[in-house]
């Protein structure tokens, strides 16, 4: 997967999440070895599961194409300056990516 370093500085509480919907962009690879050019549009940390996801776009998608939006748990390294990105497996952690994703969406009107 890709490095990346978290940065702290825009994150703001929602109830209990902590949000952060500052862009960044990731080179992660593809299973044929192939680097994907992908955008970050939220990040976000859930007590509940006690882990942080990250919701990735493609970038590089036309207009006209449905965006497709990609959840992941995001696994920091001990340093804290990389770490991987896992998939989400269990539907409880699905429902509650949807609803957040939802939410942010209707506030941010992407």
């Amino acid at each position: 997967m890709t490095e990346h370093n978290h940065n702290h500085e825009n994150e703001e509480i929602n109830g209990t999440l902590d949000i952060n919907n500052e862009e960044e962009l990731l080179t992660l690879y593809d299973e044929d070895n192939n680097e994907v050019l992908y955008r970050k549009v939220l990040e976000f940390y859930n007590p509940e599961f006690d882990k942080n996801y990250v919701i990735l776009a493609e970038e590089g998608a036309s207009d006209e194409d449905e965006i497709e939006l990609i959840p992941m748990i995001n696994v920091p390294n001990e340093t804290g300056d990389g770490g991987k990105f896992l998939p989400v497996e269990t539907d409880e952690e699905w429902d509650m990516i949807e609803e957040i994703v939802n939410t942010e969406i209707d506030e941010e009107n992407f």
